[in-house]
């Protein structure tokens, strides 16, 4: 025992450069916040005292990385390896001690850190004494596995490789591999079947393989939600696969440093088969990526004879690329004839097996199976993010037979075509399962769409502002592109104007988005930085334009009624090139005639209320620029217009 804490006093004097970067690290964290004399307006406390503080994410992942690499330094050198290994201690206690002391020197700056982090919140009022018990906690117990898990995978990727280069090279492939292979994979489907948008399995898979997605998902790193109400049901899973990933690194990376040969060798890598692994990985991450970049020249489409020229002629050059790479040799790039041709065959195995999987679900599943139904046109901008529509939305009853039958009569499963609008479709099924789809929605058939815009359930799950209940911690902001104001109101005059607004939407028809360019956009700006909620106000909104101008803002201003100085008038052309269009200015002229300038500016519209454009045609090839007096008449401002078609 005495032996063994002396190697850990000694291990820890070769890591004082360790210690002292992770105690700086974690102090002016501890500094820099401890300065802060107000809360800041919008922050949120999940920001410093919950898992999810983007900061010590950053720090787990950077000095597990660092400290993964240094473990075991005196690999590097034949001298001091002889050295190391010659001590009176078995490989399983050097390793052990090394190990220890890593997570020491990590998690005991982290504990005390979020405990200062804690007591220096509480002292602020920045959140209460209650919210330690669960958010201090897990702030120190998932950074600490995140920790673990990112030093294993640099650890095993030092131990595998026998050089600095290979090491950085190998390590890259653990971390970005898996979701770099998970996304090829998404966008080889995506051309190989014209309806596939998104996979559950591939979803769940990119959860769990890929070593960054995990962590963030564990920690919750992208959430804006108050500390005191992090949700340990909703992470646990992430943070035991978490946990189970970090036990099974360390056991590995034991077993490699037990039966590690001493003695370093002429490849690359300490092993064959890490050699076949890394030259077969990267191959089918290049691969893939070679064949979906040639599918961008068969226009909306998966071309086979396409696949087939990427697999013939880029597994050949990515071949030799491989071998100058891991034989560190130029001349070695025609060699390994029997790999080629196995490289080639994984390839087209790869292929095969995407395109029958693919092929299998293309289908539109049984109605009988299908428990709800979700659809979202990415065409309808002013309708928010259809990702967060399809999970929102759920259409059951007669309306879901209603949607599955338009959607098989009118897009059925082509693929794109000249004139069409881009459908996403989630299916919940009854075992509960989730299946996606795109489908294409004909332009002819486009008004067909308000059987959809008007079914129960629509327009709750489109439209955050049909979900907002209440405006307590709520700020109202509007503008008509031209003007913007915050409203100085009173929790029940936001709550009135919320009602309005609602009444109203619940009213509107796809019709009159097609028609009609909004008249200006509400924002319900969350003070506690929660998401902001958008929604525009279309003419014929009475009840929403009457308070708005109750609270003394009138709703209906347009272009037109501002004092306009000049307009200038950018003319452009469109040409088709060979993967995307070329657009460059031919023309631009100022008007400054009264008259002209009055006829023109009835059919302006601010740009940034332009956003069902796909919906509402407006003219691409010219851009206009509007200088105009504001409502005091004081100060010229400038606004980009575009005229509707």
């Amino acid at each position: 025992m005495k032996r063994l804490i002396g190697l850990m006093l000694e291990d820890l004097k070769s890591k004082l450069g360790m210690i002292a970067a992770v105690w700086y690290s974690m102090g002016m964290l501890c500094l820099v916040f401890s300065l802060k004399n107000t809360i800041p307006a919008g922050e949120v406390r999940s920001l410093y005292i919950g898992p999810g503080n983007s900061s010590f994410f950053v720090l787990t992942i950077v000095f597990g990385i660092l400290m993964g690499a240094g473990a075991f330094r005196f690999l590097g050198s034949e001298s001091r390896t002889d050295l190391y290994l010659a001590l009176p201690f078995t490989r399983q206690q050097l390793f052990g001690v090394s190990w220890l002391n890593n997570l020491l020197i990590f998690a005991v700056p982290l504990v005390v850190c979020r405990v200062l982090f804690f007591q220096i919140s509480v002292a602020m009022g920045y959140s209460q004494y209650v919210d330690g018990k669960l958010c201090v906690g897990m702030g120190c117990l998932v950074p600490t596995l995140g920790f673990l898990f990112v030093m294993g995978l640099s650890m095993l990727a030092c131990l595998l490789a026998q050089k600095n280069g290979y090491r950085i090279g190998l390590l890259l492939l653990f971390l970005l591999g898996p979701d770099m292979f998970l996304k090829q994979v998404e966008k080889l489907l995506g051309a190989m079947v014209p309806s596939f948008y998104r996979s559950t399995f591939l979803e769940t898979l990119k959860g769990y393989l890929s070593p960054i997605t995990l962590l963030s998902r564990a920690a919750g790193v992208q959430e804006y939600a108050d500390g005191a109400y992090w949700i340990l049901e909703e992470h646990r899973p992430y943070i035991l696969a978490l946990a189970g990933a970090f036990l099974l690194l360390t056991v590995l990376c034991l077993l490699i440093f037990w039966i590690r040969p001493a003695e370093r060798i002429n490849a690359m890598f300490t092993f064959r088969p890490v050699e076949y692994f890394v030259r077969y990985g990267c191959m089918v991450l290049a691969g893939l990526w070679f064949v979906n970049g040639f599918q961008a020249f068969s226009f909306y489409g998966f071309s086979t004879a396409l696949a087939g020229i990427a697999v013939l002629f880029g597994v050949p050059v990515l071949h030799g690329l491989l071998n100058m790479i891991l034989a560190f040799d130029a001349r070695k790039f025609v060699s390994a004839k029997w790999h080629l041709l196995a490289e080639i065959v994984v390839m087209a195995l790869v292929l095969g097996l995407f395109s029958v999987w693919g092929k299998s679900n293309e289908q539109m599943p049984a109605a009988e199976k299908i428990e709800s139904i979700a659809v979202a046109l990415p065409a309808l901008a002013s309708g928010g993010n259809g990702e967060e529509a399809l999970e929102q939305m759920k259409m059951e009853g007669d309306a879901l037979s209603d949607v599955y039958e338009w959607i098989q009569f009118i897009c059925g499963e082509k693929g794109r075509e000249e004139d069409s609008y881009e459908l996403l479709v989630k299916y919940e099924l009854q075992d509960g399962g989730s299946k996606y789809c795109r489908y294409w929605l004909p332009g002819y058939a486009l008004a067909t769409f308000d059987e959809i815009f008007t079914k129960e359930g629509y327009k709750r799950g489109t439209y955050a502002a049909l979900r907002l209940d209440r405006v307590k911690y709520v700020e109202v902001q509007w503008t008509n592109g031209v003007e913007e104001y915050t409203l100085d109101l009173k929790e029940e005059e936001r709550q009135t104007l919320l009602k309005a607004y609602q009444e109203d939407l619940e009213k509107l028809t796809f019709a009159k988005i097609r028609q009609r360019t909004p008249l200006g956009r509400l924002t319900f700006a969350s003070t506690k930085n929660q998401g902001d909620i958008v929604g525009y106000l279309y003419p014929g909104f009475s009840k929403t334009l009457q308070v708005l101008s109750h609270y003394g803002i009138d709703g209906k201003k347009r272009i037109e009624d501002y004092e306009i100085a000049r307009i200038v008038v950018d003319r452009y052309l469109l040409k088709d090139g060979l993967l995307y269009r070329v657009r460059y200015l031919a023309d631009q002229k100022t008007m400054t005639d009264p008259q002209q300038i009055k006829a023109l500016a009835k059919e302006l519209s601010a740009e940034e209320l332009c956003v069902d454009e796909l919906l509402h045609r407006h003219d691409q090839n010219a851009e206009y620029t509007v200088y105009y007096r504001d409502s005091a008449g004081q100060t010229v401002r400038s606004v980009k217009c575009l005229k509707g078609l």
